[in-house]
């Protein structure tokens, strides 16, 4: 199978896989809102946020040195894994050291023990995430999808079992650890017995990657801080039931973002076999931001319009105060899934050097802005997250895609103008069918209007899109 026809392939394995996620995830906050409590939301949004920066590190880069490297011996993947293992029991220590001043500093007692119970997730995850690593340089996703699929379900089960029966907050907690466990013990025993790890570290090997890491791991953290200064902020200046209903707004646009993943994971790897034909990967990566867009943008605009109705299905009327954040984080994702992509362009071309300088800019901006706003409202923070936003969508373009493949403004814009002029419109008769009936049923209807004039602006205006992506899809059917 060509190179084609693989990234097709692993793109259709990684649609079945993200989609099926998230519909398991939705069925999942479905009960436990009912369950749990928004304080509850808040804590793990804090504990999460802060295992998430850590694993930054346990990881070092290493994802992007491995893909962007076109050969890689067993000597050197056995070096990473040791690398790995040993910098992500150490980071365990650290998070066990640290988790007390978090304590305090939320005034919060369950952080201690939360954070640390969490924090297994680092060394559970160093068992297998080489092997993960090394199937998505193979694009072998329906492996990948196969795993993960079956990570989520279990992680799933547990957690709504152990909410049902009463375990709170707990219930979160071991769900994610039982998760991680199944995807990652999945990939080590997989792993191990087809390539195996030698007793074998030496860091003069993978020197090349530590440096394409490095920059890698500089950006994550400075992105990671710009995504999550707010998380941090909101919960020691508004308390945890505050964050907790922030947070679910937040989250829950974060995974309606899932077509960008599908797309990024499949074409980084194929990307970076093309990496010298850089007018190639810029007509493909305009494509790929106008595929991106027509799928989006009417997605974000659903959860735009009928904020009020997917929280009163999704939530309960208990949390009807998540529709305000879901409404306005719509729009900052509606921006930020258009500029995401380029992390494409930046893996494959082994420039993360040029991401890092971004995304120090970036997180200075936010970090700022929300430091100020903190001083304000939590509605009042959230505007301005969003305003600033839309800014960086033309800031990304010219210090990261045009840097790197030389994309002209008018073809960036171009490449999303038709999808957003058709949102704007299919939302005119849900605007007129709300001035009739605001009932949260009806609006069921609603959708489906705005879906069905959504797709009639593309069979009218656009068949061309359509047939492409139609042929595209159709003549791989592994």
């Amino acid at each position: 199978m060509g190179l084609k026809d693989r990234t097709i392939s692993g793109a259709k394995w990684n649609t079945i896989a993200t989609a099926n996620n998230a519909v398991v995830q939705m069925l999942k906050l479905f009960v436990l809102a009912r369950l749990l409590t928004k304080a509850d939301f808040g804590l793990v949004a804090i504990a999460t946020m802060v295992i998430g920066f850590t694993d930054i590190f346990a990881n070092m880069g290493f994802s992007v040195g491995i893909i962007h490297k076109k050969e890689i011996t067993r000597e050197e993947y056995s070096s990473v894994f040791w690398v790995n293992l040993i910098v992500s029991t150490l980071l365990f220590g650290i998070i066990c050291l640290i988790t007390p001043l978090l304590s305090i500093y939320y005034n919060q007692p369950q952080l201690s023990t939360i954070i640390p119970l969490l924090g297994l997730q680092l060394i559970i995850t160093a068992f297998g995430k080489i092997f993960q690593t090394l199937r998505t340089k193979e694009l072998d996703f329906k492996f990948i999808s196969i795993v993960n699929m079956t990570g989520v379900y279990a992680g799933a089960i547990f957690t709504v079992v152990t909410a049902l029966v009463g375990w709170g907050v707990y219930s979160l907690v071991f769900g994610m650890l039982l998760q991680t466990a199944v995807i990652y013990g999945i990939y080590a025993i997989a792993g191990l017995r087809n390539n195996g790890i030698l007793f074998h570290c030496n860091l003069r090997e993978i020197g090349g990657m530590i440096k394409i890491g490095g920059y890698q791991v500089g950006s994550q953290v400075l992105d990671y801080c710009s995504a999550k200064v707010d998380i941090f902020l909101i919960g020691r200046f508004f308390g945890m039931e505050v964050l907790g209903i922030y947070n679910l707004g937040k989250d829950l646009v974060m995974k309606i973002m899932v077509i960008n993943p599908i797309i990024t994971s499949v074409a980084t790897p194929a990307f970076a076999k093309i990496q010298e034909n850089v007018p190639l990967m810029r007509s493909i990566y305009s494509k790929i931001m106008n595929f991106l867009s027509t799928l989006n943008f009417p997605i974000f605009a659903i959860f735009f319009i009928f904020a009020d109705t997917v929280t009163f299905f999704l939530y309960g009327e208990k949390m009807m105060e998540v529709a305000f954040f879901v409404r306005l984080f719509s729009v900052w994702g509606l921006f930020h899934s258009v500029g995401n992509p380029a992390g494409i362009l930046m893996v494959s071309l082994g420039r993360t050097d040029v991401s890092f300088r971004w995304t120090a800019i970036r997180v200075v901006c936010v970090a700022i802005t929300t430091m100020i706003a903190c001083h304000t409202t939590i509605e009042t923070l959230t505007y301005a997250q969003v305003v600033l936003e839309v800014a960086f969508f033309f800031a990304y373009w010219r210090m990261m895609i045009y840097k790197l493949v030389q994309l002209p403004l008018g073809d960036y814009l171009q490449s999303v103008a038709f999808p957003f002029f058709a949102i704007v419109i299919a939302a005119i008769p849900c605007g007129v069918f709300m001035l009739f009936t605001r009932n949260y049923y009806a609006q069921i209807g609603n959708i489906a209007i705005y879906a069905i004039v959504y797709v009639a602006m593309f069979m009218v205006f656009r068949r061309d899109f359509i047939k492409e992506t139609w042929t595209m899809l159709c003549k791989n059917k592994n």
